[in-house]
């Protein structure tokens, strides 16, 4: 029906009935020019409205005046769902997580009900944020979206690492912690030759902390002092030697001071773990020697202070140094940090269903989605903020460690004492005794 028509279907039946009548032609002017306008109104929705736009290049532009760029792969359809998402997370802020959850799941959404796919099992039918984002009771196998804010990082001690683990006597270095909490580190001490690695003993001079080691670490095997968070203490550690269960030879000290001697009775009730402060940590390794743990010549019976150190030509005073005894220990540090400023978003790939691909070498829809949800949360979210999607496949995991077992056996070398040395004297008789080693009485 046009608008002529819909005028006199309005008008009292005598003045509808006649088309030639005055009032019909008057009529047909107007409803030509509302014809016009509405062709305009129909022109304009189809160059700047983004659900009625069908050209390409006319859906480009209007995407241009919000900063949204389309991928080469993107039809019209695909664009405009990103589009849309993208634009009603920014106008809802786009820095909270409720906006990016909300944005993941109105994309993911759109586009398996445009595609006629499945990218994430069971997401379909969520209807709202806590039905995509956690565990359902009704649905045990449902694995959710998952948004974690300031994930956590393991670092390792470049430090360390540079020169390749290898620590001395009164050896000091900086680690620095740059996540939002402190922290605890794991520590990995390996045994070198001739039980050189004996009572080892690391310290965060920072937190005045220490723990150690009452035994020798042997040769070729690992010290594994890891944390092992007790209720209400997070510093609890346990220790392994190659699997082997260590942890009642660990002791640690709180409030330890350079110089100061430390007794059995200044030991923690259960080992603890040097804590990591935020920013730079100052760190030592030190052998200190303990009773009844056999490491003569291998460690110091009195505690180094602050002003001790390996003797290094024009740089150490004479009296404050030691002559150097080169790496005693192979030494390894890790810890996690909460990273500031930062949120990943996970995505279970588990499974995965979509049409067959036309060829073989052509990427799939679930590709295309992930290109596009990549680019999108790297703009989408406040100034500052690190930003990063995961997508986790499905994975089953089978822990493992690795051991060495020397296959010869290392002796303590005996040494004896030199004894006396005696010769036989007898008495003289005349041509029988030799002159020299007989006595006349």
């Amino acid at each position: 029906m046009n608008f002529l028509a819909g005028i006199q279907a309005l008008l009292p039946p005598p003045f509808a009935v006649a088309n030639d009548a005055v009032l019909s032609e008057m009529l047909a002017v107007f409803a030509l020019e509302m014809e016009a306008i509405q062709e305009d109104i129909d022109r304009m929705r189809q160059t700047h409205w983004v659900n009625f736009a069908f050209q390409l290049v006319d859906l480009e532009k209007i995407a241009a005046l919000v900063g949204v760029a389309r991928l080469p792969w993107e039809t019209p359809s695909d664009f405009r769902i990103r589009l849309l998402t993208t634009v009603a997370a920014r106008l809802a802020g786009a820095i909270g997580p409720d906006e990016i959850m909300q944005f993941f799941l109105d994309f993911l959404q759109r586009s398996e009900a445009l595609v006629g796919a499945v990218f994430v099992p069971g997401l379909a039918k969520a209807k709202g944020l806590d039905d995509a984002f956690k565990p359902r009771d009704n649905d045990p196998l449902f694995r959710p979206l998952q948004l974690i804010e300031n994930p956590p990082r393991l670092r390792r001690s470049n430090t360390l690492l540079v020169k390749g683990g290898r620590v001395s006597y009164l050896e000091r270095w900086q680690e620095t912690n740059g996540g939002m909490e402190e922290t605890v580190p794991s520590l990995f001490i390996t045994g070198f030759p001739d039980k050189r690695t004996a009572t080892p003993v690391l310290v965060n001079l920072t937190t005045q902390e220490l723990i150690g080691f009452k035994g020798t670490v042997a040769l070729g095997r690992t010290l594994a002092i890891t944390p092992a968070p007790a209720e209400g203490d997070s510093q609890r550690c346990t220790a392994t030697i190659d699997g082997r269960d260590a942890t009642a030879d660990l002791f640690s000290v709180h409030g330890f001071t350079p110089g100061v001697p430390f007794a059995p009775a200044d030991f923690d009730a259960h080992p603890r773990l040097p804590r990591m402060v935020r920013g730079a940590n100052q760190w030592q390794y030190l052998s200190v020697g303990l009773y009844d743990v056999r490491g003569l010549d291998h460690f110091f019976f009195a505690i180094a202070d602050n002003d001790l150190d390996e003797g290094v030509f024009d740089r150490t005073f004479f009296d404050l140094a030691l002559f150097p005894s080169g790496p005693v220990a192979g030494l390894a540090m890790e810890w996690t940090e909460l990273e500031p400023a930062s949120f990943e978003v996970h995505v279970p790939r588990y499974v995965v269903m979509e049409p067959e691909i036309a060829e073989p070498d052509q990427r799939t829809p679930h590709e295309h989605v992930a290109e596009a949800l990549q680019l999108t949360i790297s703009k989408l979210h406040a100034g500052g903020v690190q930003a990063q999607v995961l997508f986790d496949p499905f994975v089953e995991k089978q822990t493992q460690s690795v051991r060495t077992n020397l296959p010869w056996l290392r002796l303590d070398r005996e040494i004896g004492s030199a004894g006396r040395s005696d010769s036989l004297s007898l008495g003289g008789r005349f041509s029988e005794s030799p002159l020299g080693d007989a006595r006349f009485e």
